[in-house]
């Protein structure tokens, strides 16, 4: 017994000593098959009833089947389908997809949230064009706890065009169901709501456990809020400029004193985009740092501090005037300004 610990394969020395140790033998060559199964990759049927076990090759592995939610794999889908209602209750994926619906309806019931992404939305398509209103969460608990506190919790929210929307964000299957969503609603009087929230989740790898950043979403469309209409009335300022093309100044120059007249403007009604709104003010700096960044319409709706009204600012840098009177005939009260034709300074 010891000798078949340090020789595997014992040499042959008789026919009599072969037929000896023939047991010993097989029983090498069969612990040599279960440590090549324990050192090489092996996929495993997930299905307690089943357990078939196959070495990770190319062909065996693509005879296997992925449960459609997360990782866990089946050698059919007929164990795949009879493991399901015990699986359900524990996928990963299966759970974070029903968490998104739970946050859906609580926008739905929740009035000022509703309130809150109907505005988004009006203001996204009036500026935009139709798309849908993205809600993120870094996490799941980050949903759980709009669940319970509501609006102060909302996951961080954006506007995005259809043409915009990526599918390898969110799977072919939703990605088709969303496009389709956001070309057929009415914006007068619907919106389309795309909640995802991020999960990290064990991915199916060779040697060391690898675990991956996934989004799981989920979407709808709902009604906006009846509330929303007062923000009709509301008046609207458009700070815009024709293409910025000069001879005496470099295209950084240009964009400096842009945005730094468009911040003068908003100023004068006490409002600070750093400040109030930040993630503006971001892309307005890798504006005026990268000449290559070209920026698209921003809509924000802020509170002039001196007359404490709400008013709706409309940001359409280097556009053409059939783009700004697009947005103009949009809306009742408009005041339009090209930012570098003003009190601020001229080119």
């Amino acid at each position: 017994m010891e000798s078949a610990n340090t020789s595997p394969c014992p040499p042959k020395t008789s026919d009599s000593d072969a037929r000896r140790r023939s047991d010993g033998s097989d029983a090498c060559s069969e612990g040599s098959r279960r440590q090549s199964m324990t050192s090489s990759p092996v996929l495993r049927c997930r299905y307690s009833r089943c357990s078939r076990a196959v070495l990770a090759t190319a062909q065996e592995a693509a005879a296997f089947k992925n449960c459609h939610n997360c990782s866990y794999t089946y050698c059919s889908r007929a164990c795949r389908r009879a493991h399901w209602e015990k699986h359900r209750k524990t996928c990963l994926f299966s759970r974070i997809g029903s968490l998104c619906r739970q946050v859906i309806a609580s926008a739905k019931e929740q009035k000022d949230t509703l309130m809150h992404l109907s505005k988004i939305a009006r203001r996204g398509y009036l500026s935009q064009g139709v798309g849908a209103v993205k809600c993120f969460f870094p996490n799941p608990e980050a949903a759980e706890s709009f669940l319970t506190h509501g609006l102060s919790h909302l996951g961080e929210i954006t506007y995005v065009r259809w043409q915009d929307l990526l599918p390898s964000e969110m799977g072919p299957q939703l990605y088709s169901e969303l496009v389709k969503m956001c070309k057929c609603y009415n914006p007068e009087s619907k919106l389309i709501l795309y909640v995802c929230v991020c999960v990290i989740s064990e991915t199916p790898a060779a040697g060391a456990v690898k675990w991956e950043r996934q989004l799981v979403s989920r979407c709808a469309k709902m009604r906006l809020s009846k509330e929303e209409q007062s923000y009709e009335s509301l008046e609207t300022l458009i700070l815009t400029s024709s293409p910025l093309i000069g001879d005496t100044f470099t295209v950084r120059e240009l964009r400096t004193r842009c945005v730094d007249n468009l911040q003068g403007h908003l100023r004068i009604k006490g409002v600070s985009l750093k400040k109030q709104h930040p993630e503006i003010h971001r892309q307005l700096t890798a504006y005026v740092e990268d000449a290559t960044v070209q920026l698209t319409t921003m809509t924000v709706f802020p509170k002039d501090s001196f007359t404490g009204k709400s008013f709706m600012c409309v940001i359409m840098l280097e556009v053409n005037q059939k783009s700004v009177k697009e947005v103009e005939g949009t809306r009742g009260s408009v005041r339009t300004i090209d930012v570098m034709r003003d009190v601020f300074g001229s080119v």
